[in-house]
């Protein structure tokens, strides 16, 4: 049973994957799984087909790739368990180092910590005296002596309703506490998270999660709102708020992905995951909304940190506003072989009902599809694309893109490609470096309806230019020890002008 899947469109991935899962639970109803079939199944349409396997199994490392594929194989046969036969079979995946290589189940498998440590940590979480009775007192006998981020905030999804309150020692520090119990761990005064002070209305923010591990991040106080980037943002219930946001505020300033004017110079166009669902269709309607502030920007702030990757046709939207000269995005080196052919057919087929990517994809794919049955067992490159970026009302002197360890994949194609241009520079620390081996495609697996995905290409810059788990190194670093990397950068940019 081999069951392809194209990644591409959010509709016909429901699509794909209700047929998937069908054919798969099909086949798991007629038979007693074992681990054994999936890792066989995984191992030879990797073998055959993976276009990193002789550039990730190579004469120095064969004879411990086979004991390990051995020791994999052999107890594999006596598992039947899913969750433990996804973490064994990962053990041989982890050997080849490619984030682009990996098992799908159907619903993400964990390893829960052992209660005790869990308690231990929740043990060093601050707990307050206050509960919402309480506190809702002693914010009206200290109406006049309270700073703005104090008092009682809900969560934008409702989940939370919160107090924040200075600390009584510390008054850059402010402390965000459950006002109402929610189950024998977490009651009411615990700690939600902590924020130290940075500069007027913004903090550097410990976030506990559910099992009291935590996460540092940047938070905005605008006016009735908390942002504390890529977790939660959070409205102010009491007191009323002297201030409230409006529709501008909240388009520009409060938006996950949005593009805010920072001063007369300066822009930031904060970027969502390429793999949003319609990615290309946001950044390009994003783009058109706020024409105007793009192009009478001399600076630009892209800030990518984060992004995973996904559509390669997610960030074009914004080369006119970056290139000097025709973009040209290279061509992967494709292996071909009979089923990389079936999946690149069976793409075709999928996209022919989707004139958006039909018209996107369409004429690469059959390209290829040509080149690999011509070429059947050798690699075959790619056609490359360009991108004209001529536009002579635009403004813009400098793009710096914004990045960190967690760009990835086609992110860090996105900054090849804008680096270009003479105009970017890139800022934050080294990317992720998961962009090496491409065009990831996945097949069906006997059981547990998981999927194996591999990559039916390679990077044009191999084996001269290879990243994969040491990434893109930015023009200019930037450490820990900086609190805000926005105002970094923009400040930056200023003295280059």
């Amino acid at each position: 049973m081999e069951v392809f899947r194209e990644i591409a469109n959010p509709e016909m991935k429901t699509y794909f994957l209700a047929i998937s899962l069908m054919i798969s639970q099909l086949g798991f109803s007629q038979q007693e799984c074992k681990c054994s079939q999936n890792f066989d199944f995984a191992y030879q349409k990797i073998k055959d087909n993976y276009a990193g396997w002789d550039d990730k199994i190579t004469a120095k490392n064969q004879t411990e790739f086979d004991k390990l594929t051995q020791e994999i194989k052999t107890k594999a046969q006596g598992i039947t368990d899913e969750k433990e036969c996804y973490f064994h079979i990962k053990k041989w995946f982890d050997f080849f180092k490619d984030g682009h290589l990996f098992v799908t189940p159907i619903t993400p498998y964990s390893i829960d910590d052992a209660p005790g440590v869990v308690a231990a940590r929740a043990a060093k979480v601050t707990q307050l005296s206050f509960n919402e009775v309480s506190f809702t007192e002693y914010l009206k006998q200290n109406n006049d002596k309270l700073q703005s981020v104090e008092g009682i905030w809900e969560s934008d999804d409702k989940a939370y309703k919160l107090g924040v309150v200075k600390d009584k020692n510390n008054p850059k520090l402010f402390v965000g506490f459950l006002l109402n119990d929610r189950n024998a761990a977490w009651k009411a005064g615990k700690a939600k998270f902590e924020m130290l002070q940075i500069a007027p209305q913004k903090y550097i923010t410990t976030y506990y999660y559910a099992d009291f591990s935590s996460e540092k991040n940047f938070t905005r106080e605008v006016k009735n709102f908390l942002v504390i980037e890529n977790i939660y943002k959070f409205n102010k219930l009491f007191p009323i708020p002297k201030e409230e946001v409006n529709n501008d505020d909240l388009l520009h300033k409060i938006a996950d992905y949005r593009i805010e004017k920072l001063d007369a110079e300066t822009a930031l166009i904060v970027l969502p995951p390429f793999t949003l669902p319609n990615a290309p269709e946001f950044v390009q309607e994003l783009v058109q909304k706020n024409e105007e502030i793009l192009k009478t920007s001399a600076n630009l702030i892209i800030d990518i940190r984060n992004n995973p990757g996904g559509d390669d046709a997610a960030f074009t939207p914004l080369f006119p506003y970056i290139g000097t000269a025709p973009i040209v995005r290279k061509g992967g080196v494709f292996r071909a072989t009979d089923e990389n052919i079936i999946s690149i057919k069976h793409e075709l087929e999928a996209i022919e009902d989707f004139p958006i990517y039909k018209e996107r994809l369409a004429p690469k794919l059959q390209t290829v599809l040509q080149k690999m049955e011509a070429n059947k067992g050798k690699f075959v490159t790619g056609p490359d694309k360009e991108f004209s970026v001529s536009n002579p009302s635009i403004m813009t002197k400098k793009v710096a893109l914004l990045v960190n360890k967690n760009t990835a994949s086609t992110a860090e194609q996105f900054i090849f490609e804008a680096k270009q241009s003479p105009k970017t520079i890139v800022f934050g620390e080294n990317t992720k470096g998961l962009a090496d081996y491409i065009e990831v495609r996945d097949w069906g697996l006997p059981c547990y309806g998981w999927r194996v995905a591999f990559s039916l290409a390679k990077s044009h810059r191999l084996p001269q230019k290879p990243i994969d788990n040491v990434g893109i190194t930015p023009d200019v670093k930037i450490t820990d020890a900086e609190t805000d990397w926005v105002e970094f950068v923009r400040n930056h940019l200023k003295k280059l002008q």
